[in-house]
């Protein structure tokens, strides 16, 4: 080192100087980028270092790679790395992570994983499921009793299952994929709502607001996808009903109603009387005009039945 200095006062060698500084500029940033600094603690957080006895965790300790991270009851922590991917560990939670954050291995308990944009994406794995994911927001929950929950709040990631890797789902912003134990094929993913876990998730309410915050509201005003809705045609969300034609026919005409949806006019019938003749009777309905979209009543009026007259007796 010493010669090097001397050297560095040489105007031939200046480049080497110059080569020498980067270089040992790049290891420093290089050994920084696969540690993580634990930014925030509630209660009980422990590390562990693999060749070392466990310790209470303080904030500002460095995380190095391998060293795993447990919580206990009621406890929380959060990690933060160079490149601001941050990892939030909830109660009873144990963890343990390599290549700079990207690759995580969740034992038990519930985690949220930010990872910038176009960062190369991040890993996270169970006993049970695979979770790939790119730039995005997300919530995994790995339970005891096998069960695993992962939720999206932004981005997307496709969710398969360690045992059957061709099963897989893409999870998308806004929704979530609920996995019980022993799942051999995964269920579709089912819509969540933004606003109930940003004002009641531990691992948001305990922690200052996430970098990608406004782009979990954003997600929040995607419309919906239910499952059965025809492609390019109306969506039907909860509350509204479709009649189909089969039906239709059956019970009546089937009057088209502002808004979407269907209204069955019943079909009116005689009502026979002694005699056979028919009693009459009025059914109103509604007849809805296309361009004013105004309802409108007709009245509708039975042929009476002709009676059988009786034949004079002697003939």
């Amino acid at each position: 080192m010493k010669d090097m200095k001397d050297r560095c006062h040489c105007p031939l060698f200046l480049g080497d100087c110059v080569f020498f500084l980067a270089l040992l500029a790049s290891e420093n940033v290089g050994a920084a980028s696969n540690e993580a600094r634990v930014t925030e603690i509630v209660r009980d957080v422990k590390l562990l270092p693999s060749e070392s006895k466990p310790k209470p965790a303080a904030v500002n300790d460095k995380v190095s790679e391998g060293t795993g991270v447990r919580t206990g009851d009621k406890s929380r922590s959060e990690l933060t790395f160079v490149d601001l991917t941050i990892e939030r560990l909830g109660a009873n939670t144990f963890f343990s992570f390599n290549k700079a954050g990207r690759s995580v291995e969740l034992g038990g308990g519930s985690m949220l994983l930010r990872v910038p944009k176009d960062s190369g994406g991040a890993r996270m794995t169970t006993s049970a499921v695979t979770v790939g994911i790119t730039g995005t927001t997300v919530i995994l929950e790995a339970q005891r009793s096998g069960r695993n929950k992962l939720m999206i709040l932004e981005g997307g990631a496709r969710l398969s299952l360690n045992k059957y890797p061709k099963e897989s789902v893409f999870v998308r912003g806004g929704q979530m994929e609920d996995v019980p134990p022993g799942a051999t094929k995964l269920p579709p993913p089912t819509n969540i709502d933004i606003d109930d876990v940003m004002n009641k998730n531990p691992l948001i309410t305990d922690f200052p607001p996430l970098p990608s915050r406004d782009l979990i509201y954003a997600s929040k005003g995607q419309p919906p996808v239910y499952q059965g809705q025809p492609a390019g045609g109306q969506p039907t969300g909860p509350g509204s009903v479709v009649v189909p034609p089969i039906i239709s026919g059956i019970l009546g005409t089937a009057i088209g109603v502002p808004g979407g949806g269907t209204r069955v006019r019943e079909r009116s019938r005689p009502d026979r009387t002694r005699g056979g003749r028919s009693k009459e009777t009025t059914t109103r309905g509604p007849n809805t005009d296309v361009a004013t979209g105004r309802e409108s009543y007709t009245e509708s009026k039975p042929t009476p039945t002709p009676s059988r007259r009786k034949k004079p007796k002697g003939k």
